[in-house]
């Protein structure tokens, strides 16, 4: 079975539509959603706002875009964690990303505040992501319990374990936003040695 080679216009396509999130990335971690312009990003990318529009049809669908973006590059961030650590030192590892690229983080929380709303354009995607971030929480610390990596836990010990780190997750991060001396990867790396030692098997 061959795979189809992507050529002409259709890969520039793509290309064009990369540069564009990864642009409207920037532009939105700096300014914002609402004070990040359709202008400003095609200003970076040498094109006109309604190239833009063409390629996405609202600034909304650019936005979910960005969010898309945004979420796979963090997603891989953590796989970079060890399951006898239940991913957590990746979440370690996520908190350098976020002070690195605080005007994301800071576009992001807002997001997750405003499309509590079903009428906002990214409620969808964010209902979606909390889930699906909980589900990932769950399975990392259910793996590390099977491979002997931290004590037997039950599902009930297992979603209430996840339910608490996202809720420091969030917590800590908008500490972070709200205080510019608030040391966000000290805090988070002292949370994941304090959750490791009490989950990690009783020595014999």
């Amino acid at each position: 079975m061959t795979t189809a080679v992507l050529r002409g216009p259709y890969k520039r396509g793509i290309e064009r539509r990369r540069l564009v999130v990864a642009t409207a990335t920037e532009v939105f971690g700096q300014n914002g959603f609402r004070g990040g312009t359709l202008q400003q990003v095609a200003d970076r990318v040498g094109g006109t706002p309604a190239a833009v529009l063409k390629l996405f049809g609202t600034k909304e669908k650019l936005l979910i875009a960005v969010l898309e973006h945004w979420g796979a590059e963090t997603a891989e961030i953590v796989l970079q964690g060890t399951v006898e650590n239940a991913y957590l030192d990746g979440l370690n590892r996520l908190m350098s990303y976020h002070v690195a690229h605080k005007g994301l983080l800071q576009l992001y929380t807002t997001m997750a505040a405003e499309a509590s709303s079903a009428q906002h354009p990214a409620h969808q995607f964010m209902t979606h992501r909390y889930r699906n971030t909980l589900e990932q929480m769950r399975h990392r610390f259910r793996l590390a319990s099977e491979a002997g990596h931290l004590q037997r836990m039950s599902e009930e010990d297992i979603a209430h374990e996840a339910e608490c780190l996202l809720a420091v997750l969030d917590g800590l991060e908008i500490q972070f936003l709200l205080n510019p001396a608030f040391d966000l990867e000290r805090s988070f790396a002292a949370y994941v040695d304090k959750v490791l030692g009490r989950l990690r098997p009783l020595s014999s």
